[in-house]
């Protein structure tokens, strides 16, 4: 089914209709013209028959009339007159000679002698005034034709002769005629589809061609490939491959420059993370990294009471403390530290946190709404890491929500999947920062409040797991964050 899909087989089916279509016009046409033909000649020789006879039946009767003949003498002579022609020609099917009532004078079957016809076509045959002929099938369902000739002489009327004269002969040369051109159509249509076949293949094998490079090209987006005009040729087809080698040359040298331009893109915003990275870095080690030089510049110019080192002891201690956590979040998020998975219930998990939350809740007047799925099963994960990942997220939305407000929680499953979304009823996310939340040390909050990679390192335990985390804000009306966990262990950890 597939080849009639193609140029190839399209060709050769229209190709072959229009040889049937004018080959079967052009046979029909032939024996058509030929059975009227042979027709016409059948009915011209019944019509000399006819006349004939019509004129040595008339002189016989003529003779009766004289009386140089009697009755008995003119019945022998029409009887061995039709059992002559009769004999010598085998089309007649019946010769008839009846008087101007319809009684028969001389028949071809002699059991039909004296009997009177009445029927409707040898009334009309006595109405003849000269050669009648008419054409229809017998009660054997034979085609023929009936040949009337009048037997008169002036407006002197002795009755008529009828001849009924068989077309089979002229059946069965038609047929024989049909046969023979079906035949040769046949040989025709067979030799034509041959050409045809060959000539579709030659015009389709170049199209073929440009399909299947045109294929690759779609498919499997294969731009590295040689294409080569096979031959040159001057018809369309040939112009149409020198365009698709042109186009697909043009593609390659695009597509090369577009590689090019994404590895520009690539190192640009490699080097563009690397500058945000030790920026971000810079400033939360620089700050207490200040605070920590001042305290022992001061240390080592002034004598202090007790009172002032204690309090100088204390800012070294947590500037120290603040630059530790920095460098270990970093060093969270640059590294996979190895996750120790078991199937765990993602149900306790959240109420874990929401036990370390829950004071900041009932403070802040923030409702709770969680909704589990009923037939949750255990999830293979690591569950201090995926806690420290939904605490981090429950702790920026109750942040969020500083005058109270609603927190969300919904707990749903698929076949391969479980999804945890959390979302609050805060300001939201403004859209032109939404798509930066998960960068390292992006943070919205106050200098000092945040290093802003707890998104990055959320990201990074969710995909350990072979997970995803997004985010889904309108500004105004809160976010969202839907998490997604295999119901399956992941395959590497």
């Amino acid at each position: 089914m597939k080849f009639f899909q193609g140029v190839q087989g399209k060709f050769i089916v229209i190709a072959s209709l229009c040889i049937f279509l004018f080959a079967g016009i052009f046979g029909y046409l032939i024996i058509s013209r030929e059975k009227k033909l042979y027709t016409e000649d059948t009915i011209h020789q019944a019509k000399i028959i006819a006349e004939i006879s019509g004129v040595i039946f008339t002189n016989a009767l003529v003779y009766k009339e004289l009386g140089l003949v009697d009755n008995v003498g003119l019945t022998d002579y029409l009887d061995y007159y039709v059992s002559d022609i009769i004999r010598k020609e085998k089309r007649l099917l019946y010769l008839v000679v009846l008087d101007p009532h319809g009684k028969v004078l001389s028949h071809s079957d002699i059991r039909e002698y004296g009997k009177i016809y009445t029927d409707p076509v040898t009334t009309e045959s006595l109405q003849a005034m000269e050669i009648a002929i008419q054409q229809f099938k017998n009660s054997q369902g034979i085609d023929m034709i009936d040949v009337v000739a009048p037997l008169k002489i002036s407006t002197k009327n002795w009755g008529v002769c009828r001849i009924g004269f068989s077309l089979e002969e002229v059946n069965e040369g038609v047929r024989t005629l049909r046969n023979e051109i079906l035949s040769m159509v046949s040989l025709m249509i067979l030799g034509a589809l041959v050409v045809i076949g060959i000539a579709g293949r030659a015009f389709a094998t170049p199209l073929i061609n440009l399909a299947n490079t045109m294929d690759l090209i779609t498919e499997k987006g294969n731009l590295d490939i040689q294409y080569s005009i096979p031959e040159q040729r001057k018809d369309e087809i040939g112009r149409l491959q020198a365009s698709f080698s042109w186009m697909i040359s043009k593609l390659q040298q695009a597509d090369r420059e577009k590689v090019k331009t994404m590895d520009l893109i690539c190192q640009t915003d490699k080097m563009a993370t690397v500058g945000n990275l030790a920026a971000g870095v810079a400033h939360e080690i620089n700050n207490p990294l200040g605070g920590v030089i001042l305290c022992f510049n001061n240390f080592a110019k002034d004598s202090m009471d007790e009172e002032s080192r204690k309090t100088h002891i204390e800012v070294i201690n947590s500037g120290l403390h603040k630059i530790q956590n920095t460098v270990q979040g970093l060093l969270d998020f640059s590294r996979k530290t190895p996750i120790d998975i078991v199937p765990s219930s993602i149900c306790e998990i959240v109420d874990n946190c929401f036990k370390l939350v829950d004071t900041f809740l009932i403070k802040q007047k923030i409702t709770v709404h969680r909704e589990s799925c009923e037939d949750m099963p255990l999830v293979p994960v690591d569950p201090a890491k995926i806690e420290q990942v939904f605490l981090n997220i429950i702790i920026n939305a109750i942040h969020a929500m500083a005058m109270g407000g609603t927190l969300s929680l919904d707990l749903t499953r698929d076949e391969e999947d479980c999804f945890l979304s959390i979302a609050d009823t805060g300001p939201g996310i403004d859209p032109e920062v939404l798509p930066r939340i998960f960068d390292p040390f992006f943070t919205t909050k106050d200098p000092g409040k945040g290093t802003g990679l707890g998104l990055a390192v959320c990201k990074s335990i969710i995909e350990q797991h072979g997970g995803r985390i997004h985010a889904e804000s309108e500004e105004g009306q809160g976010a969202k964050f839907i998490i997604s966990l295999p119901l399956s262990e992941p395959e590497n950890t």
